[in-house]
């Protein structure tokens, strides 16, 4: 294979929002049983995982798993009303509490001694906030951004317009993400090699269609530069 171009998802990929997550909980179980829910910490994360496992969120913003924890566990009609109260603790607390995984770095930079390396994002405009903070955004030739370019995955039109920017074929690229219906499938589905990373909550995802099976699967980023090797030189 020649030497491929890599494209990044960035949301519990790259980005360890671990920290976040925690305080996002913590703040809505908060407002959820102060609109009359009566939930504990292991029912609220119960219900949450299934909404996850099952595939209820979309795109798989903050907004529709709040949406869809309110329809369950909040009184009929609540859902605006906590969205509303939550959103300034989401935009303040992202730039804040998201950071890169430990081995973000180490990974990106054995990367690029031999790939091009690019981005294909569901993500705010705030995101590139953090790249830029991070000083990891040097290693991305294409950033495809969401907000940016006006389109979602698992949207094929997100990914041809990322692989138009990097001036290459799908069989020449591979596809690293957490989730498998909006990263594995639809690049699976283009021909693309596809990594499956399982430090998420999107682990919580099983294969529901061929296009799903991702060609590799690691725990940690800094198990795909050798994987990279295998394939350059298989």
């Amino acid at each position: 294979m020649p030497t491929p171009f890599i494209f990044f998802d960035l949301g519990q990929t790259l980005v360890d929002e671990r920290d976040f997550i925690d305080y996002l909980d913590q703040e809505f179980l908060e407002l959820l049983n102060g609109f009359g829910a009566r939930i504990d910490q292991r029912n609220y994360h119960a219900v949450r995982d299934s909404i996850i496992r099952d595939r209820k969120i979309g795109h798989g913003s903050v907004k529709e798993l709040i949406t869809e924890v309110c329809r369950i566990l909040s009184p009929p009609g609540y859902e605006k009303a906590i969205a509303s109260r939550l959103e300034a603790q989401i935009e303040s607390s992202r730039c804040d509490l998201f950071r890169f995984f430990d081995d973000a770095e180490f990974t990106l930079q054995a990367l690029s001694k031999h790939c091009e390396i690019g981005l294909i994002a569901n993500q705010s405009e705030e995101m590139l906030h953090v790249l830029e903070k991070s000083g990891l955004c040097r290693f991305f030739k294409v950033q495809t951004i969401s907000s940016i370019v006006k389109l979602k995955k698992p949207d094929p039109r997100i990914f041809d317009l990322a692989l138009k920017q990097a001036g290459r074929s799908p069989r020449d690229c591979i596809m690293v993400g957490d989730r498998l219906d909006t990263d594995i499938c639809p690049a699976n589905t283009l021909g693309m090699i596809t990594i499956r990373t399982t430090n998420s909550l999107f682990a919580l995802q099983t294969t529901l269609q061929e296009c799903e099976h991702p060609a590799y699967t690691v725990s940690r980023l800094s198990e795909i530069p050798r994987i990279v090797e295998r394939i350059i030189n298989s």
